[in-house]
């Protein structure tokens, strides 16, 4: 008995040894490229501006049993880029969520494994921990983000894996057992410590540094076409105004109800009643192709060509002056977070 009880730390400290010995230590990958990890995990444990954290109480949906943490959010990340993820090892979670494309790929359908397209646009990762039922995809048909992950690596368009091939590739790769390690206290891999990585990780994706935020914090101040934008944005068209479906400061609501009835022939939405999730609205200036089917170009478009929300929707911009439509664009811009497009603990750790 002392005899394995010695082994088993021998076994543990090699692992701990070999993952942490040397500053940016690059493992070799079966697709000739290498995982470059630091030797000081990244913080992922935020302390938030007060505005952020007050709606991070209010709508957090992190589950109690899988809290974000630094060795938990970090194994996320390599998982969330690993191309070894998918069935013929070309495609990870990342190819269709692009960090510096704001955790989407910018373009009406993504391409799977094999370059088949997607039924739906890919939804930016950013912010999702502030949806407060909890529901993902644009229908909603994933009860939480765990459960979510999984999916599109089972999807036989997007990755193209059952779990249980899933759990035998990671398991064969040589640079999991002490991520494994570190983040749930064992070696043990399987699918529901992958999802529950991978959650933590698309958790900790948060933006919180946009000028929006140091305006709402005192040290910077809108000019005067922005401030006008922010009283348009939470005003025009009262009572249904922008800012009940893009509610402030992170500019989401997980209230389906609240989805415009967006018309689309081959796809009906939420409960067949043509309503789609409406995603927050932080970094909406730099996104193009937006809406679940990608339709509309860009946020300009979206205001002025008769979207949904823009004349012909629950929000009557039609009657909104040229000039104003402008101060909104002015204001929109603000809630644009440059730092989280370039931040290394959310970039890719195969190089």
């Amino acid at each position: 008995m002392r005899k394995a009880a010695v082994i088993t730390l021998i076994s543990f400290l090699v692992l701990l040894f070999q993952f942490c010995a040397d500053k940016d230590s690059a493992i070799p990958t079966t697709n000739g490229t290498s995982l470059s990890l630091p030797s000081n995990t990244l913080n992922y444990l935020v302390s938030y501006p007060t505005h952020v954290q007050n709606a991070l109480t209010a709508t957090d949906n992190t589950p109690a049993n899988n809290q974000i943490t630094n060795d938990g959010a970090t194994l996320g990340r390599v998982l969330f880029y690993d191309t070894q993820l998918s069935a013929n090892n070309t495609i990870s979670c990342g190819s269709c969520h692009q960090q510096n494309k704001n955790f989407d790929d910018l373009i009406p359908l993504s391409k799977g494994f094999e370059g088949g397209l997607t039924d739906r646009k890919s939804m930016p990762l950013m912010n999702v921990r502030f949806y407060r039922n909890g529901r993902m995809f644009w229908d909603e048909r994933s009860r939480t983000l765990e459960a979510q992950v999984l999916q599109p690596i089972q999807n036989h368009v997007e990755m193209g894996l059952t779990l249980a091939q899933l759990e035998s590739k990671v398991k064969a790769l040589d640079y999991y057992p002490a991520l494994f390690l570190k983040a749930f206290g064992n070696t043990t891999i399987d699918s529901v410590k992958i999802s529950r990585a991978l959650s933590q990780f698309v958790r900790s994706i948060v933006t919180y540094q946009s000028k929006y935020d140091k305006v709402k914090q005192g040290t910077e101040a809108f000019s005067n076409a922005e401030a006008i934008g922010e009283q348009l944005f939470l005003n025009a068209g009262a009572p249904n105004t922008c800012a009940s479906c893009h509610t402030p400061p992170m500019f989401i609501t997980s209230d389906p109800a609240r989805g415009f009835a967006l018309q689309d022939i081959n796809d009906a939405g939420i409960n067949n009643q043509n309503r789609f999730k409406s995603p927050s609205l932080r970094n909406i200036s730099t996104r193009t192709n937006l809406f679940h089917n990608g339709s509309i170009a860009n946020l300009q478009a979206m205001l002025t060509s008769g979207a949904p929300g823009s004349g012909t929707g629950p929000i009557p911009l039609h009657a909104v002056a040229p000039q104003d439509i402008q101060n909104m664009l002015a204001f929109l811009n603000t809630l644009t977070d440059q730092t989280i497009l370039t931040e290394e603990k959310f970039s890719n750790p195969f190089k």
